[in-house]
């Protein structure tokens, strides 16, 4: 059965590390692909945040070339708001038999613990997780302990410290950020001036 890892975020902007460790994910638990899934409107209102369109754009210039990465559009084509669940049970109607891993950070393992519909989400799909500092088995332990019902596995590797909003921070700044995102999203965030001003909006159509 085909593996896919889903790559959820609002990637405003993508940057370097979060596609090392898509890399890593790939690689370790030998995933078919990993589907990179801008989010469209999520529940929670954000400021400072791209239109969907463009963030899927650079998502799309980021991943283009990197072996098993694909960009998705399920979200930004989804009207109304986006639940990640949502995505999981489509996904699962478009590819059929098909086994789906979430690609998250520690940080978040917490909030499943809270979530009302867990057992459903851990029904479509297990966890790969990133943790916070080094890899270690007592974490996994732990995370197994919280939510039970699900099959999470730990990634290799250390969610970095670079962030979508410290890059944003350099933008504005002036300062060169062509270290910390890959050269196509630096040449369209340049060439428009993307991130030059802080945006009152929120997410938008």
């Amino acid at each position: 059965m085909p593996k896919f890892g889903v790559y959820g975020g609002t990637f405003n902007p993508l940057h370097n590390a979060g596609i090392q460790l898509a890399r890593k994910a790939r690689e370790q638990f030998r995933l078919d692909k990993v589907l990179f899934v801008p989010n469209g409107n999520p529940p929670h209102k954000r400021v400072d945040v791209l239109d969907k369109e463009v963030r899927f754009e650079l998502v799309q210039a980021g991943i283009a070339g990197e072996e098993g990465f694909e960009a998705s559009r399920i979200e930004v084509d989804r009207p109304g708001i986006t639940w990640t669940i949502d995505t999981l049970e489509e996904l699962k109607r478009l590819h059929g038999a098909v086994e789906l891993f979430f690609i998250m950070g520690e940080d978040n393992v917490p909030s499943f613990a809270k979530y009302d519909r867990r057992a459903d989400f851990f029904k479509l799909a297990g966890l790969l997780v990133a943790p916070r500092a080094f890899p270690k088995q007592s974490s996994l332990d732990e995370w197994r302990k919280l939510l039970p019902e699900a099959t999470i596995e730990l990634i290799d590797q250390p969610a970095s410290g670079l962030s979508s909003t410290e890059v944003r921070k350099l933008i504005r700044s002036g300062a060169d950020f062509s270290d910390h995102v890959p050269a196509a999203v630096h040449r369209i965030i340049t060439e428009r001036g993307l991130y030059k001003e802080v945006s009152p909006e929120t997410v938008s159509s």
